[in-house]
């Protein structure tokens, strides 16, 4: 490799290691704000919880929606964009077992968060039945979860939906994220008594209790929703932090390596340049 080359080499890695730092200091910015995000989505779903828990004793169902035999809803939380290490695999792992099983029953309504996973799962047999975009910035969580609370709404106002799966990656630190399955709907309305009578809280209202509580399960489903996203979010600029860390060492060690080979080409350039000039006075004498 002669020097021009090793110049042009170094250059290159040079920008790369540019780039991929700029994406590490990025993504070490998002998880600070899906943090933020994430905490406060769950301080809000056990405010709903309690309430839920509260009237729960006053009601006769079991469940809330009622189930009408629908096929299982089952939503998979992937990524839009590329570079998040093995943050889709992990998931698609999840996801794949668990559709198995449960065509076993009866096959799930598939729904597919994110384009890469969806063509991901595509590439080993599955084809998702819906396919929505992830979000890619942190103002787009509430876009995603509307989309989706639009999308179950209709198929439960239908009779066509039977429960509700998510399997996502849960934020545990930067440098682990555990694949989950969360069963949303139903809402367990006897788990929830048996909580409800640990407690002494009672809250006033004016609203009929059928009326309250159906209210109250629509805004559970859709801060969890919300909140399964936000998880979702940080464990993939996570994954991206992780992965770019690495890149950026990688490409540090290439610069040292090429600055170390543009050395050495360079002293043997000025070596052989001496050389050259020795010999042409020697011929000339």
């Amino acid at each position: 490799m002669s020097l021009q080359q090793t110049q042009r080499r170094r250059q290159a890695v040079s920008t790369i290691h540019d780039l991929v730092g700029a994406m590490r200091a990025i993504a070490a910015g998002r998880i600070q704000g899906a943090q933020r995000a994430l905490a406060a989505a769950r301080r809000y779903e056990e405010i709903v919880r309690r309430g839920v828990s509260s009237l729960a004793a006053k009601s006769t169902a079991k469940s809330l929606p009622a189930i009408n035999g629908g096929p299982p809803l089952l939503v998979v939380m992937t990524s839009e964009q590329p570079f998040c290490g093995s943050f889709n695999q992990d998931v698609l792992e999840l996801a794949i077992k668990r559709w198995e099983e449960l065509c076993h029953l009866e096959r799930p309504h598939l729904v597919m968060v994110g384009q890469r996973g969806a063509r991901q799962l595509a590439a080993r047999g599955i084809v998702p039945d819906t396919c929505e975009p992830a979000a890619t910035t942190l103002s787009g969580l509430r876009d995603l979860t509307k989309q989706l609370a639009r999308m179950i709404d209709a198929r439960y106002t239908a009779r066509q939906a039977g429960g509700l799966h998510v399997i996502y990656n849960r934020y545990q630190s930067v440098s682990e994220q555990i694949p989950t399955e969360e069963q949303i709907l139903p809402l367990d309305l006897s788990a929830l008594r048996s909580s409800s009578s640990q407690t002494t809280t009672d809250f006033y209202h004016y609203l009929p209790v059928p009326v309250l509580i159906a209210g109250l399960v629509s805004e559970h489903a859709f801060i969890s929703l919300y909140r399964i996203a936000a998880d979702s979010y940080a464990s993939e600029q996570a994954g991206r932090l992780v992965a770019m860390d690495g890149a950026t060492r990688n490409t540090e060690k290439m610069l040292d390596g090429l600055l170390d080979l543009e050395r050495h080409e360079r002293q043997g350039q000025i070596t052989r340049q001496v050389l050259e000039l020795i010999g042409a006075r020697c011929a000339s004498e």
